[in-house]
């Protein structure tokens, strides 16, 4: 009690002794908007009141001690859950010309700031200034921080590759624990970059330690469908890079594989709708996955196909397979023949529904989902839009409500955005007459209108520009094809040009249409890879072996082949988000309510081609 006592009438000394010389190095604004309140007993606590003398002291100090007393004052703010006054304090305070190891202290607690609002372009523009092209002049702590900080900003932005390079670099500094999460992040920014650019990576590098990360990439992608041949791969990998730092903790994906492979079941039933136009598409979709990995010599389950249609009972077909030897049962793919399994407790063996049902909790914890989900896909997109910097949306969406997946999607959108803390500031509807639509949903009626009221009062004519209204960000787009390829031209010679437009999928149609699609040109979506690249070798063998004309078609063709590709990757799935399956819907990992959720690929119109945001120039 006397030590609180003394530290308390020590702070108070210094505070009036600092109040006795005006201030001169920090502008008066600044101090007295950070001079504490006081409350209803009238004291201020210990906290608040070393603030204040610190930043009294800065006050009356020049560089550098004017920015170690700020620095130590917005600490104290951190760590009594101000972080917006700790943030604001540092941007006032100039580091070019400090010693490097402050300047690092201050602009690391800035970015930390932007990192933790989501701003993380911002985060980067401070991390990555010149002066830290010194970076290993750095305490090693430091150096730790910065190159983390500067990773995590790059995957927040999906730019794996740079980020990829900071955890490479850091490796070295970490301990045994970080050392194994690290490997696990490094391990998924490879798995996030296309097979052709590890391999062009591999091919110019000459550092040990980035080659060896990059061939090991090479070897998750390129044979992540056939356990048996990555298995040797990965054998042949070991023996060549035996003192590369992934040798001594490989990512847990690979020590799997050796498990994986020996366990997988030698029987599988699928359990399918053979009548729908569906069931039809994933059945071959997922033999041809089959054939695929025979032509190599892999190893191949037996299959047994069970035809849903005609049975209103899905647990006594469920049963008969288990019966009749499957290991694995993959399907149903009716959400009502899904919500029967949910209520059985004893599935016995692990079950793959080809559906989902939001908020419904299974019996069983053999039971996992894995659906196209719409919800999935407008959550994703408005967490995209958010990171790209917006926050202020218009929505457009069609008038016809016949279609419950758009309505899914809007709300889904609408939900992901709010708790996000973005605002949704106009939404509008259209039907055939898409002119009018985006006049409302721009506002352009009312400066209209504000021109005739101009000219009444003044009995004249008005020379007048029509505008827009300016507090939209960005506009999210629900809309098929051939109403994309209207609107979006429509925007631009509306004076909304220059607003990014977030589309759900519904605008691609899958196919090379080069001369109509350039109306669709700078519109960004989400799809599955299937459709927005070619690095996966089974796509062209099941184009001609069941080809499809059609995007939904093409999306339901990844769903199968993925069906084929996850039933010996459950395991992977289970060790956690950090162990995803890149697929040909997307990045795969499991939740903890045991849905398969999947990562889109990102994609921008140009030139009449949907091309990879990252590599679109």
């Amino acid at each position: 009690m006397r030590f609180i006592q003394f530290c308390f009438c020590f702070l108070v000394t210094i505070l009036l002794a600092s109040c006795s010389t005006s201030p001169s190095s920090i502008p008066r604004t600044v101090i007295e908007s950070e001079i504490p309140d006081i409350d209803a007993d009238g004291v201020r606590s210990p906290e608040e009141i070393l603030i204040f003398s610190l930043l009294q002291q800065a006050n009356n100090s020049t560089s550098p001690e004017l920015e170690y007393f700020s620095l130590e004052a917005a600490k104290i703010y951190i760590g009594i859950g101000q972080d917006r006054q700790a943030y604001e304090l540092l941007t006032t305070l100039n580091t070019r010309q400090l010693e490097l190891g402050l300047a690092a202290e201050i602009l690391i607690l800035r970015a930390q700031y932007l990192i933790e609002n989501a701003r993380h372009r911002e985060a980067l523009d401070v991390l990555t200034i010149e002066r830290f092209d010194a970076i290993p002049q750095l305490s090693i702590a430091l150096q730790k921080q910065l190159r983390i900080m500067r990773a995590e900003s790059y995957e927040a932005l999906n730019e794996n590759a740079a980020g990829l390079r900071e955890r490479i670099l850091v490796d070295p500094l970490l301990s045994e624990q970080e050392i194994n999460v690290n490997h696990e992040k490094i391990w998924q920014n490879l798995l996030a970059l296309p097979l052709e650019e590890l391999r062009r990576l591999s091919e110019n590098e000459i550092v040990y330690a980035f080659q060896g990360w990059y061939e090991l990439g090479i070897v998750g992608k390129a044979y992540q469908y056939n356990l048996d041949r990555q298995l040797v791969e990965l054998k042949n990998w070991q023996n060549t890079w035996i003192r590369h730092p992934a040798s001594e903790q490989l990512p847990l994906t690979l020590q799997l594989v050796e498990s994986m492979a020996a366990e997988r079941p030698n029987q599988i039933a699928l359990l399918l709708p053979l009548n729908t136009n569906a069931g039809i598409i994933i059945r071959d979709a997922f033999m041809s996955a089959y054939l695929n990995v025979q032509s190599f010599g892999g190893q191949v389950p037996e299959v047994r196909f069970y035809d849903t249609s005609t049975t209103d009972n899905i647990i006594a077909l469920h049963t008969q397979a288990r019966l009749d030897g499957a290991g694995m049962i993959i399907g149903p793919l009716l959400r009502q023949h899904l919500s029967q399994l949910q209520q059985v407790r004893n599935l016995g063996v692990p079950t793959l529904a080809l559906n989902n049902i939001d908020g419904a909790q299974s019996a069983s914890n053999l039971l996992y989902q894995f659906a196209l989900s719409p919800e999935s896909e407008a959550r994703q997109l408005a967490i995209k839009a958010w990171n790209d910097g917006h926050r202020k949306a218009a929505i457009m969406s069609p008038q016809d409500t016949s279609s419950e997946i758009y309505q899914r999607k809007k709300n889904s959108f609408i939900q992901q955005w709010k708790e996000l803390g973005g605002q949704v500031v106009t939404q509008e509807l259209y039907g055939t007459n898409y002119t009018q639509s985006i006049e409302n949903l721009l506002n352009l009626s009312e400066s209209a209108n504000r021109r005739e009221q101009i000219s009444d009062i003044i009995n004249a004519s008005v020379e007048f520009s029509q505008r827009r209204r300016q507090d939209v960000d960005f506009i999210f787009l629900i809309a098929e094809p051939l109403a994309a390829r209207q609107i979006n031209p429509s925007l631009g010679y509306l004076y909304a040009g220059d607003i990014p437009v977030y589309a759900t999928q519904d605008i691609y149609s899958g196919l090379n249409r080069t001369l109509e699609d350039v109306d669709l040109n700078g519109l960004i979506f989400g799809d599955s890879p299937w459709l927005l690249s070619e690095d996966d070798e089974l796509k062209v063998a099941a184009q001609q072996l069941f080809p499809q004309s059609n995007a939904q078609n093409l999306r339901l063709q990844a769903f199968g082949i993925d069906a084929f590709r996850l039933y010996p990757r459950i395991r992977q799935l289970e060790t956690g988000v950090e162990n995803a399956f890149v697929g040909a819907t997307g990045v795969l990992s499991l939740d903890t309510d045991n849905r398969i959720t999947r990562a889109l690929d990102w994609a921008r119109m140009q030139d009449g081609i949907a091309r990879p945001i990252d590599t679109a120039q």
